[in-house]
């Protein structure tokens, strides 16, 4: 099996995240202040970035796999907290 399916299963995230971003509509509070939001895609950058790596995937491929999953974890916590948020 190939180590390319990092990048792509971050990629069809990623969009799956913004179909939720359009979903849930415009959250109140911009990402730049949501720390949460960010913070957990730092995690799942880092636990993605070790799981290739421990996969034996070459880091070009880990890095770019983990930053598709990063930005789709940070588009689709940003939706959903944003939302929750100013609904409540």
């Amino acid at each position: 099996m190939s180590s390319t399916w990092f990048i792509y299963s971050g990629a069809l995230m990623v969009l799956l995240s913004i179909g939720v971003l359009i979903l849930a509509g415009r959250p109140a509070t911009p990402v730049r202040r949501d720390a949460t939001s960010v913070a957990s895609g730092v995690v799942i950058f880092a636990a993605v970035c070790a799981l290739a790596l421990l996969l034996h995937a070459p880091a070009h491929i880990a890095v770019s796999g983990a930053c598709f999953w990063m930005a789709a974890a940070i588009t689709a916590v940003h939706a959903v907290r944003g939302r929750s948020r100013s609904q409540g």
